[in-house]
């Protein structure tokens, strides 16, 4: 190992409880969030709302506080409008999640189809079968996961929550098991 690699590893070591407190906690959200996800969701739109308007906030004083040139109205104009969506998201979290949810929806089903469109030009190239199949199962899924999202609304917005809850929960067991190896983990 290079120097700087072992007291990269190192320093790893030293902060491992920190590793399984942050798994522990993000653990937690994550089963509090599967258990409530329209709770989840809306503290997501929450989150989002707070920082743009921290973000816009920021902008605009570098817009007003700067000399003028190229990136003075960029500034503002981009401050004002975050601040604006901002209080949006805050004060219209219904149907900001709504609308969240069918852009999410689209996405999903948009690459779906590139996705199946790919595998099948991977096809026809003579693509090993793991790598299309894959493709196109991926893309399969896609569509229909957006397909659900668009039948399901607008009371499928909790989906958010709930994928934001199974990410929290693989993160924090993740983290934990960081954790836990560096606990356990040979000094080099």
């Amino acid at each position: 190992m290079h120097a700087r690699s072992v007291m990269g590893y190192y320093s790893l070591m030293i902060k491992w409880k920190w590793f399984i407190v942050e798994g522990i906690l993000l653990f937690l959200l994550g089963i509090f969030a599967i258990a409530r996800p329209g709770i989840a969701a809306e503290a997501l739109v929450q989150l989002f709302g707070w920082l743009l308007i921290f973000l816009g906030t920021f902008s605009l004083f570098a817009g007003i506080t700067s000399q003028s040139g190229p990136r003075k109205p960029v500034s503002l104009a981009g401050g004002v409008f975050a601040i604006i969506f901002g209080l949006i998201f805050l004060l219209l979290p219904a149907p900001t999640l709504a609308l969240m949810t069918i852009l999410i929806a689209v996405f999903l089903l948009l690459s779906g189809i590139a996705e199946l469109s790919s595998s099948v030009a991977l096809r026809s190239i003579g693509g090993h079968n793991n790598h299309w199949g894959l493709a196109f199962f991926n893309g399969l899924i896609g569509i229909i996961l957006g397909v659900l999202l668009i039948l399901m609304w607008p009371d499928s917005f909790e989906v958010i929550g709930l994928l934001l809850g199974i990410n929290f929960l693989l993160s924090g067991a993740y983290l934990f098991s960081l954790g836990w190896f560096f606990r356990h983990a040979p000094a080099h």
